[in-house]
């Protein structure tokens, strides 16, 4: 079942064989149906007839359209048209609304003349040529009094009528017009030739937090048609690493879905399909440049400071010039036609309007001659089989793209919505890259970052829900993330506000989870024998405080069973405390190790010790600061701390339970002593030993 089409018989014979006649004729070869209303015929051609054939109606309606209609006045050798027929006219675009709200139609309303009309009618090739699916044509010879306005996002494709002159064709893609009804489907497409980069981490965050907000499926694919530099090793890091982010997809590698394969390498055989398609279609042609022609063209471009655009060699080749070609067995490869002039805008749902001069773009390659398919064409052949409905990615990609834009045309594809977020930026605003330190989600992982936390900082930069807070659950962000809220703006990575925020998150697990974290890695790292008991719990309890990262709590806990007496002894700061009588205290504190009175306080606990230095600064007769200080440098070894009971509770039982290893330079209270009762205190002042190493005591 099909229409017949007689449009190019109907027309005068005068101009059956002109440019209207072609564009009758390129009609019917891209499967278009083609209304046009002429004075000779006065009736509608195809679609009034249409009218009264629900068959071929309905074969109409699946169709793109295209309709010529003129509302002219003036001489009768200037396409002068009757009030019967205007009304005819008025007749026909109400049909074409009705039936097809998405047809293209070319309507004026002005007196026109033999020039004008000759315009027209050579525009008219062109724009089938529009619906055919070369979307966006510039026509610089139509002078009629209109603004032209093309909406090419699908599903909409109109020219509307107004009264300002214009003198070309701008292509407009809003995703305004893009069907919201269906389910929301986003992706990730990392490419397997590295680590995750946090970069690639915050896009993959974005994409899950906008489908997981909307009740949509977030897709993971690999694309790795980069043979060369592609692993599976580097792809199983990109996995490990989203899946310890948390940010589990719906459909992808290890899943599976309905859409698949997720892997390009394992489509090619669908870029083939597609490729020839546009072979078909005219939209791409095979070009048997060789590297040294294509080197010229660009060498010539850059002469004539031109963009290194192609210039288009084989773009009008005869086929008995190409078979030629075929038959030497000369390699080629598929370029895309592109439109010489006009423009392209989209709507980008963070950027906003942003619009492309074509004439910069030329033919671009589509496939490799080693049949490969090329990056642009695979993203859209993919994006639009797997029915892709939101396109969120870096704004590195923004350029891309217009020529993905051109293939979705093409192809009959429906186009997404594209949102492009944008980079993350080093603290000197330069690209975010190694040589400013850690840029990859492993490395922070290994440093001791927990994925609540990364999770939490990636989410930030760039987005805000509106309010002074700053700290999320990932569930949090799935309720509030908006991708209205996504600022354009590059954000800075800032370093020390991730280690901050990481901290929150680690303090804010659960006792057990964070008890079991930190104990593990002591026992891991060789600190402890054991990762468990009261003396983890209560170390800590002490020591959380001081630990943004996991990694931290070996610093930590190292350095409360350290006692680097000398050290702080022969420090500037520690100037003062000595020239308090530090001698004194010092020999009081060992009379009262000697006499049990300090092991005897700590066997009673907290309660028992701050009893006990209550005491003892009773009988020094010192209180405030000039009692813990020295209490803290003779018995700590530093300045500086966490609180003292507790610390010195746990030096005890460090030393009594046998749970730290021997290799983890824990100096025992016994040990602590005798170091003591070797200073020479004398010798502070004369820049001499003060006194003898640890091993030395130990021994």
């Amino acid at each position: 079942m099909g229409v017949q089409f007689e449009l190019a018989e109907q027309l005068p014979s005068s101009r059956r064989d002109g440019r209207l006649g072609r564009c009758a004729r390129r009609c019917m070869a891209e499967n278009l149906v083609l209304g046009v209303v002429e004075r000779e015929s006065k009736r509608i051609v195809l679609l009034e007839r249409l009218r009264d054939r629900p068959d071929e109606l309905e074969w109409w309606r699946e169709r793109p359209v295209v309709a010529f209609c003129w509302r002219n006045g003036g001489k009768r050798d200037h396409m002068r048209l009757n009030g019967g027929e205007r009304d005819l006219n008025h007749r026909f675009v109400r049909v074409v609304e009705r039936e097809r709200p998405d047809a293209l139609i070319i309507a004026k309303s002005c007196m026109i003349g033999i020039k004008t009309w000759r315009n027209f009618i050579g525009a008219s090739e062109d724009m089938a040529s529009i619906v055919a699916g070369t979307p966006w044509m510039r026509i610089g010879r139509m002078t009629m009094t209109t603004t032209t306005k093309l909406d090419l996002a699908p599903p909409i494709l109109r020219l509307y009528r107004s009264r300002r002159r214009f003198s070309s064709v701008s292509a407009s893609l809003s995703t305004n017009s893009n069907n919201l009804d269906g389910e929301v489907r986003v992706r990730f497409a990392p490419s397997p030739t590295g680590n995750l980069h946090v970069g690639g981490a915050r896009t993959a965050l974005f994409n899950y937090l906008f489908a997981r907000s909307k009740g949509g499926k977030f897709v993971l694919r690999i694309e790795d048609t980069d043979l060369e530099r592609s692993t599976r090793e580097s792809e199983e890091a990109v996995l490990q690493d989203l899946t310890w982010l948390g940010l589990d997809w719906d459909e992808g590698p290890g899943v599976g879905g309905d859409y698949g394969p997720y892997r390009q390498s394992e489509r090619n055989s669908l870029y083939k399909k597609y490729a020839e398609k546009l072979l078909e279609s005219g939209h791409v042609y095979r070009c048997f440049c060789s590297s040294e022609e294509l080197e010229k063209m660009k060498e010539i471009a850059k002469l004539k400071q031109l963009p290194p655009v192609y210039a288009g060699k084989w773009a009008s080749a005869t086929d008995a010039e190409v078979q030629e070609e075929l038959e030497k067995g000369t390699p080629y490869t598929y370029r895309f036609r592109v439109p010489k002039q006009g423009s392209l805008k989209i709507s980008d749902l963070i950027r906003g309007e942003v619009s492309w001069n074509l004439d910069t773009l030329g033919d671009f390659v589509i496939m490799r001659s080693n049949g490969q398919p090329v990056y642009n064409f695979c993203v859209t052949v993919d994006d639009a089989t797997m029915a892709i409905s939101h396109v969120i990615r870096a704004e590195e990609h923004l350029p891309n793209t217009l020529r993905q834009a051109l293939i979705y045309k093409a192809l009959g594809f429906t186009m997404p919505y594209f949102a492009h977020v944008s980079l993350i930026l080093a603290p000197d605003r330069s690209k975010l890259s190694k040589r400013h330190g850690a840029t990859s989600v492993g490395q922070y992982r290994e440093m001791g970052y927990l994925p609540q936390g990364m999770v939490n900082y990636l989410a930030l930069l760039g987005w805000g829900d509106g309010t002074e807070n700053e700290f999320f659950t990932l569930e949090q962000l799935v309720e509030k993330f908006s991708i209205d809220r996504v600022n354009k703006s590059g954000a800075v990575f800032d370093s020390t506000k991730l280690r901050w925020m990481n901290g929150q998150h680690l303090r804010a697990l659960p006792s057990e989870k964070m008890t079991k974290l930190i104990g593990e890695r002591w026992k891991g790292t060789g600190i402890l024998t054991e990762s468990d008991g009261p003396f983890v719990d209560e170390a800590i309890q002490l020591l959380k405080d001081g630990i943004e990262l996991v990694t931290d709590s070996d610093k930590v806990l190292s350095n409360l069973l350290s006692y680097p007496l000398h050290a702080t002894l022969t420090s500037t700061e520690c100037k003062a405390v000595i020239e308090d009588k530090l001698s004194e205290v010092a020999a009081a504190l060992l009379a009262a190790f000697d006499g049990g009175e300090i092991l005897g306080a700590l066997e009673e606990g907290s309660a028992g010790w701050q009893k006990w230095v209550k005491s003892f600064g009773k009988a020094q007769k010192r209180k405030g600061k000039s009692l813990f200080m020295p209490l803290r440098v003779l018995l700590t070894g530093k300045l500086h701390g966490p609180e003292m009971a507790s610390s010195m509770i746990l030096i005890h039982k460090a030393g009594t339970l046998g749970i730290v290893a021997p290799q983890a330079g824990f100096v025992s209270l016994k040990e602590r002593f005798e170091m003591l009762r070797q200073v020479d205190w004398e010798a502070l002042n004369k820049d001499q030993p003060i006194l003898e190493s640890t091993a030395a005591v130990s021994s």
